[in-house]
């Protein structure tokens, strides 16, 4: 389900927001002014029963209690909203100055003498409070007197404020949800642009940058994020336009070459003595495409981190084992080969082999006829274990050490010989290395070259692979 647009989301929560907060103002209003309304009747029925007991007390005899009534009507005169009700000690009506609809609810609840009860008829529209006073004449005793306060105006007073917030706020929410909407459309018109000026950008203007210092400071690290993703993909076309021309290279002279014998081999009848070399020179180059081809699907596989196989591999181990099979060819070029130290990586053992024989071979090859390869090993503690082939030999130039690494890629094409490889060796090493989580480093100078392969500790394990296994195919680098 796809999610609402930003400009919504915000324009409702504007809404919402603002909707939320007048409810609360709203119910705190009038929440104060049901208080004040409530607290400014108690103090006039308080009144009014104060006024009443007054009156009661004052009377001495049975002749100034018959006056009584006429008393309470005087005193009521002007608060046509109040009401008084005087019952006997019987519960007969003594004074009534709003009739009877007051004796029903005294007489149903009787009072302590001297307590002021309050009470409450919402739908009658009144509140009112009571209280038994004892008159001090035998007769007539304790008396009920009940003091009622007319609060239509107050209830619906409250009614109509109540639905006048109610308006209120849905107006207000309404109209902040317009203007939130109107902003946010405001807000995200540079992102618009931002947009408007990505889609513009196509395979073929990937050198196009967005100009970040015309872009709103928070939208900067989003343009800035972007441009160095266009400059990746800048590398990585111009990258695969070079391989794809080097790879066109590099299969056109086997290709010429098969093709040649071909047409040499049909030109005119042969011995089969002349047509088994014509064929054992295509064979040559049938298998230095094949290299080729499995040295491509290995580069595939390493560079999605695919590992056939994890376990603990010890360095030394394989460097040994690399050493007796490099060692006839070492003493053929007048080489001594040597290796020092230990340690261990967490990876693929025969991908490992691969990487360190491809920095071996290239070694070799380059090294001055005399001198000693050396392998060092290094355990590296919490930053990992380290693995360096060094050589002694003319110094590689710095404008070439960046690229070496690159599929294809020769410092020096013309010191190629034949049967040296494609190109590929130091490609698939530092593949290989970093499949396994790590990284190769090369330094040349004061006439020694040297590859630093550097893994991560034994605790940071390399990302999982993919099911499948990548050929193990030997190269000479």
């Amino acid at each position: 389900m796809p999610l609402p647009s930003i400009t919504l989301r915000i324009a409702l929560l504007f809404a919402g927001a603002s909707g939320l907060i007048l409810m609360s103002a709203g119910l705190w209003i009038s929440t104060l002014l049901v208080g004040h309304f409530e607290e400014q009747d108690r103090v006039e029925i308080r009144g009014k029963l104060e006024l009443v007991r007054r009156l009661i007390e004052s009377k001495t005899s049975p002749a100034e209690f018959d006056r009584l009534p006429t008393e309470l009507a005087r005193a009521l005169v002007g608060h046509e909203e109040l009401g008084v009700l005087l019952l006997d000690g019987e519960g007969d009506t003594l004074f009534a100055s709003i009739g009877e609809r007051l004796a029903g609810t005294l007489q149903a609840h009787p009072l302590p003498v001297d307590v002021t009860v309050e009470f409450k008829d919402p739908e009658r529209g009144y509140r009112g409070m009571a209280l038994r006073i004892d008159s001090g004449l035998p007769n007539p005793g304790v008396l009920t007197v009940g003091v009622l306060l007319d609060i239509t105006h107050h209830e619906h007073f409250l009614a109509e404020l109540r639905r006048a917030l109610w308006l209120a706020i849905a107006v207000t929410a309404a109209l902040m949800g317009a203007l939130g909407w109107f902003v946010a459309r405001g807000g995200l018109a540079p992102l618009r642009r931002l947009t408007q000026r990505i889609t513009a950008i196509d395979p073929e203007r990937l050198a196009e940058r967005l100009p970040t210092d015309q872009v709103a400071p928070e939208l900067r690290a989003l343009a800035d994020a972007f441009n160095a993703m266009l400059q990746r993909l800048e590398e990585g076309y111009r990258r695969l336009s070079e391989f794809s021309s080097d790879i066109a290279h590099e299969l056109r002279t086997p290709l010429a070459n098969l093709r040649t014998q071909a047409e040499v081999s049909l030109g005119k009848a042969r011995s089969p003595a002349e047509y088994r070399d014509l064929l054992h020179s295509a064979l040559e180059d049938y298998e230095r495409l094949s290299r080729m081809v499995d040295d491509m699907l290995l580069l595939a596989k390493t560079d999605e981190g695919q590992l056939p196989e994890r376990r603990r591999v010890a360095l030394a181990d394989e460097v040994g084992v690399l050493l007796d099979y490099f060692e006839a060819l070492a003493e053929d070029r007048g080489l001594a080969l040597a290796v020092s130290g230990s340690g261990e990586v967490f990876g693929d053992g025969p991908m490992l082999r691969r990487a360190i024989a491809n920095l071996l071979s290239n070694a070799i090859r380059h090294a001055d006829r005399g001198s000693t390869v050396r392998v060092t090993i290094e355990a590296g503690g919490a930053e990992g274990p380290r693995l360096s082939v060094a050589n002694r030999g003319s110094e590689i130039p710095a404008d070439a050490l960046p690229r070496l690494f690159d599929r294809f890629y020769r410092s020096d094409p013309a010191r190629r010989r034949d049967g040296e490889g494609a190109g590929l060796g130091l490609a698939i090493a530092r593949s290989i290395v970093r499949a396994h989580g790590g990284d190769i480093r090369v330094q040349s100078s004061g006439g020694e070259t040297r590859f630093e392969c550097r893994f991560p500790s034994s605790q940071h394990r390399p990302r999982t692979p993919a099911d499948g296994a990548a050929p193990m195919v030997s190269d000479r680098a």
